[in-house]
């Protein structure tokens, strides 16, 4: 299948020159992950996410969106989805910007990792590794009284969008209730800064969600990747059971999609 057939292309884009509490505005109020970057003429110059917005440690900021972009990663109209899929993989990007084949600069629209794992789960295509065992990966997590201030920095110095949440009981037993994203810390208003007050007292309970998706070791990748895309979530922790929900690990959407590849 070609990325013509999945890629969005009517897609809110930001200016260059556009203040980043303006992104950070509007990607909490339609619940963004990542927004386009164009400068004055429309072409395309970077992308931002919601890590690079929620270090601004002020509601109030003159910082530019183009102090904090980053470089965007391109593909074109005509390239086939599994194509795109290992350039996320191989960039450890979520997603990616469509341009025009002969000018480069000229956006036409955004593909995500969850666009193609929901083509992936539509299309039933068989993914190459069985269990989900063999894929997840070690995570970190937080609990329900942990504070957000220190959470969304442990998020942000480690690369992730979100974490288990979970409530020792015991020896390495390490029960999920729930799960924390920075799109949830945003949601709330949150910064990453030096708070003081109110919300460097917030704790990970008064935002996460406490009804949240898993998958056991020994469920099947396709079945995994089905929850994910119906539920448009990145990240999914695995528990040892139904019964004790005790964490083992978490699969993400890159390594599902590297399954299928």
């Amino acid at each position: 299948m070609k990325v013509s057939e999945i890629m969005t292309k009517k897609v809110d884009v930001i200016k260059d020159n556009d203040l980043v509490t303006k992104a950070r505005a509007i990607m909490r109020d339609k619940g963004f992950r990542a927004m386009p970057v164009v400068d004055k003429n429309n072409r395309m110059t970077g992308i931002i996410g919601r890590g690079d917005v929620l270090q601004i440690t002020s509601a109030k900021s003159n910082l530019l969106v183009k102090g904090l972009m980053r470089h965007h990663v391109v593909g074109f109209e005509d390239e086939d989805i599994n194509a795109i899929a290992k350039r996320m993989i191989d960039n450890s990007i979520k997603q990616i910007i469509i341009v025009d084949k002969k000018a480069q600069n000229k956006f036409l629209g955004i593909v995500s990792a969850l666009d193609i794992l929901s083509t992936y789960v539509n299309d039933e295509y068989i993914s190459k590794v069985d269990v989900v065992e063999k894929i997840m990966k070690e995570t970190l997590y937080c609990e329900e009284d942990d504070e957000t201030s220190r959470i969304g920095k442990m998020m942000l110095a480690s690369g992730l969008t979100g974490m288990p949440v979970i409530k020792a009981e015991g020896k390495n037993k390490k029960r999920v209730v729930g799960f924390v994203t920075l799109g949830d810390l945003m949601g709330k208003g949150y910064r990453i800064s030096e708070e003081s007050g109110k919300q460097k007292k917030m704790k990970i309970k008064n935002v996460m969600k406490a009804v949240v998706k898993y998958v056991t070791v020994n469920e099947r990748v396709n079945n995994a990747a089905k929850l994910m895309a119906k539920n448009r979530i990145l990240r999914i922790p695995v528990v040892d059971n139904e019964r004790t929900k005790n964490l083992k690990g978490v699969a993400d959407v890159e390594e599902i999609l590297r399954a299928y590849l």
